[in-house]
């Protein structure tokens, strides 16, 4: 068992968030995953758009957050689709 528990049950819950977006089937970046990174980039204290996104930029490669996301390769949506989120 994963010692970051508590980190998949948040994501398994914002799994159940529904995504307004128009075409589900053209989605690169699932909501919640981007949503969950947003949380964490948040608690660290960055506030902007840019911000966050440097702050997912710089940790897609975190072998934490790879495992919580269990993928092998973190892809990170352009600061555009962030903002509309």
């Amino acid at each position: 068992m994963s010692n970051y528990t508590k980190s998949k049950e948040l994501l398994k819950s914002l799994e159940e968030i529904p995504d307004f977006r128009v075409d589900i089937r053209k989605i690169k970046y699932p909501l919640h995953e981007i949503l969950f990174m947003v949380l964490f980039a948040l608690l660290k204290g960055n506030t902007t758009f840019k911000d966050i996104w440097d702050w997912m930029i710089y940790n897609k490669e975190n072998p934490i957050l790879k495992d919580i996301l269990q993928k092998e390769e973190i892809k990170i949506p352009s600061i555009l689709t962030i903002h509309h989120i």
